[in-house]
């Protein structure tokens, strides 16, 4: 690097060679200018200047919705190269920790532009929203998240497609929640494995059954379309049409006879239908 003092003129008097000197700050900094200029290849870049260099590249807006800004200063650039791609969003699934899927809309559909994204279950609502932030800034200029699902997903009824009992009528299943634009749609199951400690009371086998009652209603998949009349409140209860039948794992020698016996249990679920007006029925 020249200095400034080696560019003075000739006839330069010894103060004006001071004042030069005092003048040039680049030889007194030069180790510090290659060092900022340097910093960005570091393995790990130090905190202070790390908002600095997001900010250079334009990534600022996705380290709002990114916990770790060092993996987003590596691996940011390269997620700008493919934003508006399917690759974009398999990106940021990473960065979230998320086990999810792009949905597409339908091609020639109305709603087109309309994607979705598809998860294994219900994530924490933080995770949820940085999902959505990230998702935003993922895809197209002519795509707009519209949903995103786990655990609980019913399709639009098409009439052509899918049974009644299968779909809804006019939309997707979710709801939209207050400062959340798109719909959401997740479901839990709640259970818990029970243990079995049969004994046997001197009979062989024994049955306990119950009855339900079928009120009046429209129910889809027992009812037609233009046999039945729509009450403002309608709950039926109904025995499900397919039962489980668990059997014990491991048959035992009884005393008398002297021959393996076991035991069997049939399940038949009830199935409660809500009226139109939501109510679930006692």
């Amino acid at each position: 690097m020249t200095d400034l003092v080696d560019l003075a003129p000739r006839n330069s008097t010894p103060l004006d060679l001071a004042a030069i000197r005092t003048a040039d700050a680049r030889l007194r900094y030069a180790a510090i200018v290659q060092e900022i200029a340097d910093i960005r290849y570091r393995d790990v870049i130090p905190d202070d200047v790390l908002p600095w260099l997001l900010r250079h590249w334009g990534l600022e807006d996705a380290a709002a919705f990114m916990d770790d800004h060092q993996r987003l200063y590596k691996e940011g650039k390269h997620w700008q190269t493919v934003r508006g791609r399917l690759e974009a969003f398999q990106i940021i699934f990473e960065w979230l920790g998320l086990y999810a899927v792009h949905e597409r809309g339908t091609h020639a559909d109305v709603r087109f532009g309309l994607f979705q994204i598809g998860l294994d279950g219900e994530p924490e609502l933080k995770t949820l929203l940085n999902l959505i932030g990230l998702a935003d800034l993922s895809k197209g200029a002519a795509s707009v998240l519209g949903r995103v699902y786990g655990g609980y997903d019913i399709r639009p009824m098409r009439l052509d497609m899918m049974r009644l009992d299968g779909a809804l009528l006019d939309d997707w299943s979710g709801v939209y929640l207050e400062g959340i634009e798109p719909k959401l749609s997740f479901g839990r199951q709640h259970g818990e494995e029970i243990e079995f400690r049969p004994g046997i009371s001197g009979s062989s086998d024994g049955l306990v059954s119950g009855t339900a009652r079928f009120e009046e209603g429209f129910v889809l998949d027992r009812s037609q379309l233009d046999g039945a009349v729509l009450e403002s409140s309608v709950v039926s209860i109904q025995a499900a049409l397919s039962g489980q039948t668990i059997n014990l794992a491991n048959t035992v020698f009884m005393p008398w006879p002297r021959t393996r016996w076991g035991q069997a249990w049939n399940f038949e679920p009830f199935i409660i239908y809500g009226g139109p007006d939501g109510t679930s029925g006692q």
